[in-house]
């Protein structure tokens, strides 16, 4: 099974706007300042449609991207 994340990388926010990241450096420049276990509104997805957690720190630089533990 692969357990890595796969880009592109989907956010759908809360008001139901999906943007599309296609790779680090673009999560951590259009992004900036995101964490979506903060982000109860929003959903992330990897390419697979899989659930993602993603946090983006203050100093704009990725902190995590992982599959997140889940049964769906």
């Amino acid at each position: 099974m692969d357990d890595q994340v796969k880009f592109p990388i989907s956010v759908k926010f809360e008001d139901g706007t999906i943007d599309t990241f296609n790779n680090v450096a673009e999560l951590e420049t259009d992004l900036e300042v995101f964490d979506s276990d903060s982000a109860s509104d929003c959903e992330v997805r990897d390419a697979s449609g899989r659930r993602v957690r993603l946090k983006v720190g203050n100093n704009l630089v990725l902190e995590e991207l992982s599959l997140l533990d889940s049964l769906e």
